[in-house]
């Protein structure tokens, strides 16, 4: 039987009544993995056929473990102690933006490895693969008027100089809306809120994150059917989904005159363009053969979606 464990909100902390600066940072994140990753994963993972289950002792032997993790440098008898248990044990790595651990022995204790931000320590791996970081959950397209409210938004931290300028070149295009936060997931919106508002808004800037170019914010604006514009570092995005339809920039005061200087018809052309890509290309692709043979996930229906496993020619 194939078992999903979600683990990200369990951290090993070594000291609970102090813990320290990395404890809380990473026991914060897990539980921001398990309240705002799930609905990504799981439509990822629609294809397979799974029990979902709270703890490694609803497990029996010979079971096949999916398991979503974080922080795993902290894990290591976790893993080795499931490896005794499973037939199979794959890891769905959320988090690690930084790329600061070398994680390649506990990678080696699964039989297939999917991580968010690609990193090219593991292009070489055959047993690692990128996963797209996808959109919060509850953030959804909703009911709106043929004409968008905003022609721009910005939801989240200015903390790095790309961000304060976005602010700057497009503070003169009206009408806007604009949420600044102090720091990553404090004093936010709700998620209802914040897809009203995109559902309303043109035009999403999504600038790279604090760490990796990738950011939630493209596929919210995906989700919301905004025409999302994103830095071109490093070309990140024509690798990691080549053909896209987004529009680039390496500099925010390129985005400034299309924002102000398209018109309703070309707006208009190019949202269709991005939706025929997120709902076709992206969404529907066929279920990559070789994947399943790698993963043995693919036996009667047992289908992974072809995204899982998108080549990480990234960076």
């Amino acid at each position: 039987m194939i078992k999903l464990l979600w683990n990200t909100q369990n951290q090993n902390i070594s000291n609970p009544n102090n813990p320290s600066y990395k404890d809380s940072v990473d026991y914060n994140w897990g539980v921001y993995h398990k309240n705002n990753s799930d609905k990504w994963i799981l439509n990822i993972l629609k294809k397979v056929q799974f029990k979902l289950i709270k703890n490694e002792q609803d497990l029996e032997n010979e079971d096949t473990l999916i398991i979503v993790d974080s922080a795993i440098e902290k894990k290591k008898e976790l893993y080795l102690k499931l490896k005794l248990i499973c037939s199979k044990l794959f890891l769905i790595h959320l988090g690690d933006e930084t790329g600061a651990f070398d994680l390649t022995k506990i990678y080696n204790n699964f039989s297939f490895v999917w991580r968010s931000f690609c990193s090219n320590r593991f292009f070489n791996n055959k047993k690692v693969s990128c996963l797209p970081i996808g959109y919060k959950s509850g953030v959804c397209l909703k009911k709106q008027e043929n004409v968008r409210k905003f022609k721009w938004a910005f939801i989240g931290t200015p903390h790095k100089s790309s961000r304060h300028d976005i602010l700057f070149q497009f503070s003169s295009i009206k009408p806007s809306f604009c949420h600044k936060t102090n720091k990553f997931n404090e004093k936010i919106i709700d998620t209802n809120r914040m897809s009203e508002i995109l559902s309303s808004t043109e035009f999403l800037p999504c600038p790279n994150g604090f760490f990796h170019p990738e950011t939630y914010r493209l596929y919210e604006a995906l989700e919301c059917e905004c025409i999302p514009i994103v830095e071109n570092a490093f070309r990140y995005y024509d690798r990691l989904f080549p053909n896209n339809p987004f529009i680039k920039v390496d500099k925010w005061i390129e985005a400034k005159s299309m924002i102000k200087e398209w018109d309703k018809e070309r707006i208009k052309q190019k949202r269709e363009e991005c939706q025929s890509w997120w709902n076709g290309e992206f969404h529907e692709n066929e279920i990559d053969p070789e994947v399943d043979k790698d993963t043995g996930l693919a036996d009667e229906g047992h289908g992974v979606d072809r995204r899982f496993h998108d080549d990480p020619r990234i960076l």
